[in-house]
């Protein structure tokens, strides 16, 4: 067992004896062991475990902060409601113990979306059903709680996008001499102030929603490592996994090349077509978000490379000048 957990063998013991011991209360007579090697996950360790003889499976995530661990908890609380949407919903949650800082989930064998979407890249047909199965399941996430209309805060992705260039300080050096990373902070600049306090509709947002969070088989899409903490505006979920798909894309070059409108990239169009399109208030702040995720990712992507040479982090960031050029022009 010492060659399968990973990183403290010691401190996980405990934790994996309760783990088993629910799974085991949870189905009199079966037996539950580890059944693969800890995958290292971004905010946590997920532990495989497996009923020795039988189908079923889970999977003990632990977290190195209690606050994530929490929030994670009461994510897929709030979300279990999906899962009584056919071929939709999120793993089920069978513990949380706070004081450990883990989670005992249903395991999924399923691939993330962006597997999917990559094996798909050159079947329109398959691609295109994909991400509007996608966009449904978020229009049933956001429907959980219900929309209401607010206020555009500008103000809120102003500091977030500050934020981040304060702890991305090598790939902000990159950036600063480049044109088109220059233009587009002063088009969003211009358009959150022209925008603040735009009345738009809000719901209760995933909040990290991109193509690793969301598994994908041929019956279902299942959301995972949702926050559920924030009522945010809709667009915003929608503006991210746009902003993720488009920079990994293969197939879009036309866009790579130069300005393609938004509204004709394939992405956005199937994504959107799944949720059942936006409503006019989201669609004035649509460009807005999808610009401002678009230079958060960029400076992110600029700072790994700054670190350490990546062809497809290089792709990547070629698909977010894409994005923008579309936004802001060439210049």
């Amino acid at each position: 067992m010492n060659a399968l957990i990973t990183p403290d063998q010691a401190s996980c013991e405990p934790m994996l004896a309760r783990a088993i011991g629910v799974l085991e209360q949870a189905h009199p007579g079966s037996r539950w062991g580890v059944a693969g090697p800890a995958v290292e996950c971004r905010k946590s360790w997920v532990v495989p475990l497996g009923e020795r003889g039988g189908p079923r499976r889970a999977g003990l995530k632990i977290y190195s902060d209690a606050r994530a661990a929490e929030r994670q908890a009461e994510g897929l609380r709030y979300a279990a409601a999906m899962n009584a949407h056919a071929g939709q919903g999120v793993p089920a949650l069978h513990d949380h113990d706070a004081g450990a800082r883990t989670l005992l989930v249903e395991w999924i064998p399923a691939p993330q979306l962006e597997q999917v979407l990559m094996r798909s890249a050159a079947s329109p047909g398959v691609h295109g059903r994909t991400l509007e199965r996608v966009g449904l399941w978020l229009k049933h996430f956001h429907a959980l709680g219900g929309l209401d209309e607010g206020q555009f805060e500008a103000a809120r992705y102003a500091q977030l996008l500050d934020g981040r260039m304060s702890a991305a300080s090598c790939g902000l050096r990159t950036l600063s001499a480049d044109p088109l990373w220059q233009r587009s902070l002063q088009w969003l600049g211009a358009e959150l102030e022209r925008l603040d306090g735009a009345p738009v509709p809000f719901a209760c947002a995933h909040g990290d929603f991109t193509f690793t969070n969301v598994l994908v088989s041929p019956h279902r899409v299942i959301g995972i490592d949702i926050w559920a903490d924030r009522r945010l505006p809709l667009a915003e979920d929608l503006a991210r996994m746009f902003v993720y798909l488009a920079m990994g894309d293969l197939f879009p070059l036309r866009a790579r090349l130069g300005p393609v409108p938004l509204s004709q990239r394939r992405a956005q169009v199937d994504l959107l077509a799944g949720y059942g399109g936006l409503d006019e208030p989201s669609t004035v702040v649509w460009e807005v978000l999808v610009c401002f995720e678009a230079l958060a990712r960029w400076l992110s992507l600029s700072d790994r490379l700054a670190r350490r040479e990546s062809p497809t982090e290089r792709w990547k960031r070629a698909g977010v000048r894409g994005v923008l050029t579309s936004i802001v022009g060439r210049g």
